[in-house]
């Protein structure tokens, strides 16, 4: 019984037939499998008379040489398709080489500019120091067109009210001593 049961390629080899043909007759007429090995479907050669007389009429031969691909035809249709995909993947290539130059670009142009704004910055640094230097200069030559007298007098009371300042303290000071020896002395005598 074992040797009665053919896998679908088996079963095209008995027939003379590709094992598409076979499978599309199987799943037309809807042949179970006798027997399943693991993923194999074994089936008797018995069920596929009608597929072998199909076979056999002449308009099916016909037919059939009209739709059979040789291995040729299978190599020229995966040479083609191994084209197509690579012509694909050339362009994707391009297409990311294109965005990477437009970055790098892009960063060159944003470099021009920090460089610019750091050139500037430095630029009003230098004219921020000059102006230091300048409003410093401005001040001692206004001081320098005082009169010299008046500039002493006000030196001079400002350090008249530096004095009398720390005289005052010293008065309070004594002032505070002589109340707290007035509040002890109370305090003694009560």
């Amino acid at each position: 019984m074992s040797e009665d049961l053919l896998t679908k390629s088996g079963i095209a080899d008995a027939l003379g037939t590709n094992p598409m043909r076979v499978t599309r007759f199987i799943d037309r007429n809807k042949i179970n499998a006798v027997k399943k090995e693991g993923k194999r479907e074994l089936f008797k050669l018995t069920q596929f008379n009608a597929l072998k007389d199909e076979l056999n009429a002449p308009e099916a031969k016909k037919d059939a040489q009209s739709h059979s691909f040789s291995k040729d035809d299978y190599i020229l249709t995966l040479k083609q398709q191994l084209k197509e995909q690579k012509e694909q993947y050339e362009q994707v290539v391009a297409s990311k080489d294109e965005t990477i130059s437009s970055l790098k670009a892009t960063i060159a142009t944003s470099q021009h500019a920090y460089d610019d704004m750091k050139d500037q910055l430095a630029v009003k640094d230098k004219q921020i120091s000059s102006l230091t230097k300048l409003t410093n200069n401005a001040q001692t030559l206004n001081l320098v067109d005082k009169d010299p007298k008046r500039i002493q007098a006000a030196h001079g009371n400002a350090e008249t009210k530096s004095e009398q300042s720390s005289s005052d303290e010293k008065k309070d000071y004594s002032k505070t001593e002589s109340s707290k020896n007035n509040w002890w002395q109370r305090l003694r005598n009560k």
